[in-house]
Order: structure tokens, then C-alpha cells, then sequence
């Protein structure tokens, strides 16, 4: 039965993570690929976004590592060496997840910034968003990496040292700042755009693009609720759901993030689909001008034909008929001659 559950979650913690790494960079490089279309440089809010990428790069491969070292069984089931490699690889994920979803943030909040930049409010509630998410991030990392002394007793127990009381209600309390960060991200647009001169339709579909961020509320919430069921002292059967929580929120923030740079992409391909509709719909008639203009083409053939045979007939009776005076006139010379010699004396 323990080797069915490891199993489970050996495929479920590599299967899942390196595929939605895998989305979450094709998205950035479709991000990238419309910046080149439009021939604009890139900006920093880009740069940004691709230190996130690779941040989270490192959170996915720290999940996969443990995935392979026994996660999803009691602790006391697993060899010494697996029991710190999972130790290990849940105290690197705390190291990566803070400042990759730090990076992601602030390049949403400055491409915000960018948008509405006119408008003097915006301006001050990103800038102060900016530096909160900074600090925040700073702080995860700094008491991450420190709440143990030595800082190496998280994920090796042999030393002798002691960590901070309340680990899990740290967890818990960075957890739900983010999931607060990430409401305000997804409200923040959302006055302005219902503001646009523009018709509803095409405000619902700027609001939809945005709210799909509602997508990392929600895997964050769940990241958030596993933490109750967080045992530092049994991480390899406790941290398989959390792990898969942190990836999914990261690539979907990610994703998230690219989604408005892909309009000259969309655009491109609605150009493409009506382009090929309309010469879809346009070769019956020029099918049809073909076929009428060769029908005029033979029409003309036949007048021409026509001609040349009236033509013909004409010369032909013209000819007969000069023939007939001809003979006419050789009769009436033959006639005169007689009569010429009858009159002669004898």
C-alpha cells in the first residue's frame, strides 16, 4: 500500500510541475515573440518576469527531487539519506518561491503602472505595492533561511541546534500576505477598464483576461489551507499537496502575466482566418467571372466565325454573279456577230 501512494505522488510531483514549467515558458516566449513583432524593446517589466521564470525553474526541480525520494510516505518508513534529501529540497523550495512570485508580482504591478500612469492614484498605490512586495519577499527569504540555528538543522537533525517556535504560523502568515497581494494585483485594473470609452463586449474581454489571475487566488488559498496539515517533523508524507500548490501558483501567475502581450498574436491570427474566409468566399464568383467571360470569349468566336462565313457567301454570290454577266455578254457578242454575217452581199 506505501508503494502505491509513493508511486501516486512520485508521477503526480513530476508530471505536474515540469508541465506547467513547460506552459509557463512557452507563454513567456510567445510574450517575447509578440515584443518582436511589434518592434518594440523589451522593458523591465519583461526582464522581470523572465527572473521569475527562472526562479520558479528551481522550485520545479527541488519538487521533482523530492518526488524521487520517498514523499507521500511516513517519514519513518524512508532511509536516513532519503529523509534529508526531502528536508533539503523543502527548505530550497522556501528559498525560490518568496523571490520568483516577488519578480512575477512586481512586473505585473509596473506593467499596471505603465498602463495607467496618467492617473496620479495609480501611480502612488503601485509604487507603494512595489516596495511592500519587495519587503516581503525580503523578510520570507531572510527568516527562511535563518529559522534554524545553524541554519543546515532544518534538514539535518544529527546536528545539535534548535529552530523558531511557530514555523508553521510563519508559513501561514507569509502565505496569506501573498494571497492578499494577489487580490489587490487582480482588483487593481478593474475600475479603469469598466471606465474605457469602448463597448461592453470588449470590456468583459479585457476584465476575463485579467481575472484569469483570479486562477493564482485560488492555488494560492490551497497552498494556504495545506499548511494546517503541515508536519515539520513528518515533511515527506505532509508536503506533497503543498508542493503542488506552490508550482501551480507560480507558473499559473506566470501565465497570468503574459497573457495581455499576446494580443498582436490573436490579432494575427483572426487577420490569418479572415483573410482565408474571404478568399474562401470569393473563388465561386471568380469561378463564375471566369466561366462568363470565357462564354463571351466564345460568343466572340462565333460572331467572328459568323463573318467570315457571310463574308465568304457574299464573295461567293459576287462571283457568280459576275460570271453570269460575263456569259450573258458573250452571248449577246455571239448574237451580233451572226447577224453581221447574214447581212454581207453574197
Amino acid at each position: 500500500m506505501e508503494h502505491q501512494v509513493n508511486v501516486y505522488w512520485k508521477n503526480v510531483l513530476t508530471i505536474v510541475p515540469i508541465v506547467g514549467a513547460g506552459v509557463a515558458t512557452i507563454t513567456y516566449l510567445l510574450r517575447l515573440y509578440c515584443r518582436r513583432v511589434k518592434r518594440v524593446g523589451l522593458l523591465l517589466e519583461d526582464y522581470l518576469m523572465g527572473a521569475g521564470l527562472i526562479l520558479s525553474y528551481c522550485v520545479t526541480a527541488f519538487v521533482v527531487d523530492t518526488a524521487f525520494n520517498g514523499v507521500g510516505l511516513p517519514i519513518t518508513s524512508l532511509p536516513k539519506y532519503e529523509r534529508m534529501r526531502i528536508q533539503f529540497g523543502s527548505w530550497m523550495i522556501q528559498k525560490f518561491w518568496a523571490p520568483s512570485m516577488a519578480f512575477v508580482k512586481i512586473s505585473i504591478v509596473i506593467f499596471i503602472k505603465r498602463l495607467f500612469g496618467s492617473i496620479r492614484a495609480y501611480v502612488i498605490i503601485t509604487n507603494c505595492l512595489v516596495a511592500f512586495i519587495a519587503t516581503w519577499a525580503l523578510a520570507a527569504l531572510l527568516t527562511n533561511t535563518f529559522q534554524c540555528t545553524p541554519v543546515q538543522y532544518y534538514y539535518d537533525k544529527d546536528l545539535d541546534g534548535h529552530c523558531m517556535p511557530g514555523q508553521v504560523q510563519f508559513f501561514q502568515a507569509m502565505g496569506s500576505i501573498a494571497l492578499v497581494e494577489d487580490v489587490i494585483i487582480l482588483c487593481l485594473p478593474i475600475p479603469v477598464f469598466w471606465r474605457l470609452q469602448i463597448n461592453r463586449r470588449q470590456k468583459i474581454a479585457l476584465i476575463l483576461v485579467f481575472s484569469l489571475g483570479g486562477l493564482v487566488c485560488i492555488f494560492s488559498l490551497m497552498r494556504l489551507i495545506e499548511f494546517r496539515e503541515f508536519q515539520l517533523t513528518d515533511l515527506a508524507a505532509s508536503s506533497a499537496k503543498e508542493s503542488i500548490w506552490t508550482c501551480l501558483e507560480l507558473d499559473v501567475a506566470i501565465i497570468c502575466g503574459c497573457l495581455p502581450f499576446l494580443n498582436p498574436l490573436v490579432q494575427g491570427v483572426r487577420n490569418k482566418v479572415r483573410s482565408d474566409a474571404s478568399k474562401y468566399q470569393s473563388q465561386p464568383s471568380a469561378g463564375s467571372n471566369l466561366h462568363l467571360h470565357s462564354m463571351r470569349g466564345n460568343k466572340g468566336d462565333f460572331r467572328e466565325l459568323d463573318s467570315d462565313c457571310g463574308a465568304s457567301a457574299n464573295s461567293i454570290s459576287r462571283n457568280a454573279t459576275t460570271s453570269r454577266q460575263s456569259s450573258d455578254m458573250e452571248n449577246n457578242r455571239q448574237d451580233v456577230d451572226g447577224r453581221s454575217n447574214n447581212i454581207r452581199p453574197s
